[in-house]
This record gives C-alpha cells, structure tokens and sequence, in this order.
C-alpha cells in the first residue's frame, strides 16, 4: 500500500509541477484596453448647499443647473435637473456623486451617474454610467466610461472616455 501511495503521490507531484512550468512559460502581457473620445461636457453649477458632517462624512450638494455637451457620436445640453451629493473624507479627499440629465440635440433624455475621488493633481477621476431608452443611444447603456473633471469658476468640465478592446 506504501508503494502504491508512494506512485500516485510521485505521478501527482510531476503532473503538478509540469502544469506549473506551462503557465509560468506564458509571459505574454495582456493587452491594454484602449479608450475612445466620448464627449467634452461642460456642466454649469449654483453655490453648494452644506448638508454637514454626517454618519458618513461631511456631504454638500452642488446643484447641476446648465451646460452642454459634444463628442463625435453624441451632443446637447445639460439639464437643469441634478446635482452631486458628494463626500470629503476624513483625509480631506472630495468623492463625488453625482446623478444628472442630457438631452441630445435630437430630443434623447439621457440619465447620467457619476462618481469618484479626487487626485493630487488636483482633477477628479470619474466612473460614468449612462442610462436611456432612445434606442439611437442604447448602446450607451452597456459601455464602460471614465472621465477626468477639470474643475471651473463655477462650472466643471469633463472629458468623457469609452473603455474599448
């Protein structure tokens, strides 16, 4: 029973060690995503509103009341409907949260939800998730879009960006 046991540990050992040795032999990075240009959007924004220090941390509003919005699939106005309700941590970092309208120049509403944290360069990095039923602008649903803000004199300005492979 030994020399039994002895084999089949033996035959376990070789069949683990040459699967190791296949994958440690595959050294190919994957490849990078690449993002494609989604839009510039300029948002215009009335003074905050101090909510104050909560269960979570300190939160204002900052009403969204305007702007607009151009890429080469997609463009129009932001609407005066929304704001972002975001955070400043216990370190001093702003997260914002924001859920906002678009209307197209063609008359599609679209539904926009942002939210991220603020960098040391001083810009904000975003995750945008879009949500309409305009079926010229479904595909807008299903993408994967960051975006980097650039913040104004009472305004901010967003490059948007589409995750592609």
């Amino acid at each position: 029973l030994s020399k039994r046991f002895d084999m089949i540990l033996s035959w376990i050992l070789t069949t683990a060690l040459g699967a190791c040795a296949a994958v440690a032999q595959d050294t190919t990075e994957p490849q990078a995503p690449k993002l494609t240009y989604l839009y510039t959007l300029t948002a215009l924004l009335n003074s905050s509103i101090e909510i104050g220090t909560g269960i979570y941390s300190d939160r204002k509003a900052i009403p969204i009341i305007g702007g607009s919005f151009n890429g080469p699939r997609l463009s129009g106005t932001v609407l005066d409907l929304g704001a972002d309700w975001g955070l400043t941590d216990s370190k001093g970092v702003f997260h914002p949260d924001t859920r906002y309208n678009l209307r197209t120049d063609d008359g599609a509403n679209i539904y926009i939800q942002t939210s991220g944290s603020k960098q040391s360069n001083g810009k904000i990095y975003l995750r945008q998730i879009f949500e309409t039923g305009n079926e010229d602008y479904y595909w807008l649903n299903n993408v994967v879009s960051v975006g980097v803000l650039t913040s104004g004199n009472g305004s901010v300005t967003i490059e948007g960006w589409v995750l592609d492979m």
